[in-house]
């Protein structure tokens, strides 16, 4: 991919926090109100789940063929937090058992260790109509309550950048708007 550099802050490796995630926590979804996510969270990963498939024709060769990607992000483990909006949301929907809200949401993945294309901005990917599985209402003894949940991407993926220090608001910009 042409244009990406990696920036200062990488040294010598990307720390975990320089990847960030912001859910959409509006009531109905219309316009977007990021939260970022992260807090309690000690890891996560994101499987693509590619889709491979590989067949041996008679003369030995392999014909290899790539599917659609299913990314997931996995064992995501959201501690109910005061004043989380997302907590809130998977509370009420676990709750009354109307997950309507979590079947169709948006997820912002800002890179803070890959430069964008101007001083203080980096790479960012809008991902639409994601699901939200809640997996696990949690808790443990002198612990916390909260919520283990799976992220289903759609591969709806709008590129873009992002301010490396979040403001006042969380503002995605679209790669080629003015």
């Amino acid at each position: 991919m042409a244009g990406l550099a990696f920036n200062e802050k990488v040294n010598p490796k990307a720390k975990t926090e320089l990847f960030k995630i912001y859910a959409d926590i509006s009531a109905d979804g219309s316009e977007p109100e990021w939260e970022l996510q992260g807090r309690g969270v000690t890891s996560w990963t994101v499987e693509q789940n590619q889709d491979i498939t590989k067949e041996p024709d008679v003369l030995g060769y392999v014909d290899i063929e790539r599917g659609t990607a299913q990314p997931t992000q996995s064992g995501v483990s959201i501690k109910l937090r005061k004043g989380s909006k997302f907590g809130e949301m998977l509370f009420n929907a676990w709750f009354s058992g109307d997950t309507t809200r979590l079947d169709n949401i948006k997820m912002l993945q800002k890179f803070e260790f890959v430069d964008g294309t101007s001083e203080g901005k980096c790479k960012a990917r809008l991902q639409e109509e994601c699901v939200i599985a809640i997996n696990n209402f949690t808790g443990e003894a002198a612990g916390y309550l909260g919520f283990e949940i799976d992220i289903h991407y759609s591969n709806k993926i709008t590129t873009g950048e992002m301010a490396v220090t979040d403001g006042a608001s969380i503002e995605f910009t679209p790669d080629g708007a003015a």
